[in-house]
């Protein structure tokens, strides 16, 4: 019973903030594209030391547009339980996004960069426990399939 609970409350949390801004709305493939450049711009501006760059590129990051509704009902029926750790790799992400825009604010280097290691590390640990299973149910030929 818990389980559903918490897994209903997560929908209604993505819903929630996927509708209040309805206009951003993508699909989550585009979304991790804009997410992939955005990072590439971060270590772009790290190696030329252009704080701005990494200043706006972190915004970007940590203000990245909702997962549509409907793709976030497929993820939740797919990831069950899993969806808590799935959502806290978003969180992890976003709260490093916004440490990162701080740090390069202030031109402190070692902080930007720690920063930027610890955001890549939730990258890249979602991706390895989720990626392949949510690509998969938010595939073309997996959604004109009939449930």
């Amino acid at each position: 019973m818990l389980n559903k609970i918490l897994l209903y409350s997560i929908v209604v949390l993505f819903s929630i903030s996927a509708s209040a801004d309805s206009s951003t709305d993508t699909d989550l493939k585009t979304i991790m594209q804009g997410l992939r450049s955005d990072t590439s711009l971060i270590l772009d501006g790290l190696l030329i030391e252009d704080y701005d760059a990494i200043a706006n590129a972190a915004a970007k990051i940590a203000s990245h547009p909702q997962i549509p509704p409907a793709q976030v009902a497929q993820v939740v029926a797919e990831l069950g339980s899993e969806m808590a750790a799935f959502k806290q790799f978003d969180s992890v992400v976003h709260d490093m996004a916004l440490a990162i825009q701080s740090a390069a604010l202030e031109k402190d280097r070692e902080r930007t960069i720690t920063n930027y290691q610890q955001m890549l590390s939730a990258c890249l640990g979602c991706h390895a426990s989720y990626r392949q299973r949510v690509a998969t149910v938010l595939s073309p030929a997996q959604s004109e399939q009939p449930q």
